[in-house]
């Protein structure tokens, strides 16, 4: 479970989610309810929305109102912001999930489910292969090689490029960006999808590996006093300490070392021949 300020309501959420849960499981031709977001992930406060999915047999607009009279009531008596979806389950398995869509499946919690076909739904959504770990790590770590972190000290980067042009604006910017990667590279390397951007800091906190002084070199990194060279030079200092310990986990975990990782780069993403 995550850490943060404030004060949990989770209490408060699972309340109302048991309320609404209860009431609508009940009504003919409900397939299914999932409950999402910060009620699963254990931690909700005011700020937090109560996410609630139902699934249906089949379309029935009758059957929706229904549904949304119970969470509108449940919102009206209580206070908690209901974020609630209605989908038949038969189009929402036809649907392409998005990384987001599998990242908050990922601590989905299922209460209701008629048949066992949304447990199942869920499982086989989640599922990837392998290669969609391995493809994911080679092109952020290839474009971090370009942006900040070449295997050599002699080979130029796209910062120092910046710096060079005499756009100090945009080596920071592309310092900004070099973490992002290498954030990307830290969910893959744990097999975790990636969540949307106002959670990807915290979560990445939370991942079961990162390299060991990452929250410090974090706030770090993130800490810019002013827009000099110098500055410059410390934040791609840490990002690349960062980088040298992930690299010998990716070594370790994938057994792809820095070459390895170009030459799969251009034979299986560009599909431009053999590199030797």
């Amino acid at each position: 479970m995550i850490h943060l300020a404030g004060k949990n309501m989770i209490s408060v959420f699972q309340k109302s989610a048991g309320s609404i849960v209860s009431q609508v499981s009940v009504l003919d031709g409900i397939a299914g309810i999932v409950l999402l977001g910060g009620l699963t992930r254990g931690f909700a406060d005011k700020h937090s929305d109560l996410d609630i999915m139902v699934f249906l047999t089949e379309a029935n607009g009758g059957l929706r109102s229904a549904i949304r009279r119970i969470a509108n009531d449940e919102q009206k008596k209580t206070g908690t912001e209901v974020d609630l979806e209605i989908h038949p389950l038969e189009g929402f398995e036809r649907r392409r999930w998005t990384e987001v869509d599998r990242w908050d499946f990922c601590s989905a919690k299922v209460v209701f489910d008629a048949t066992g076909k949304v447990d199942k739904m869920i499982h086989a959504k989640l599922a990837v292969p392998e290669e969609f770990w391995v493809k994911r790590v080679v092109v952020c770590s290839e474009h971090l090689k370009w942006y900040c972190c070449p295997p050599s000290d002699d080979v130029s980067t796209i910062v120092e490029t910046s710096i060079e042009r005499g756009d100090l604006t945009a080596a920071h910017y592309c310092l900004n960006y070099g973490l992002e990667l290498l954030i990307r590279i830290l969910f893959a390397l744990n097999k975790a999808f990636l969540p949307p951007p106002k959670w990807r800091i915290i979560y990445s906190k939370e991942l079961r590996w990162h390299p060991a002084n990452y929250e410090t070199a974090l706030e770090e990194i993130l800490r810019i006093r002013s827009l000099s060279k110098t500055e410059i030079e410390r934040r791609l200092k840490l990002i690349r300490e960062l980088w040298s310990e992930t690299a010998a986990r990716i070594m370790s975990d994938m057994a792809l070392s820095p070459q390895m990782i170009s030459k799969y780069y251009v034979e299986k993403v560009l599909h431009q021949g053999n590199v030797r």
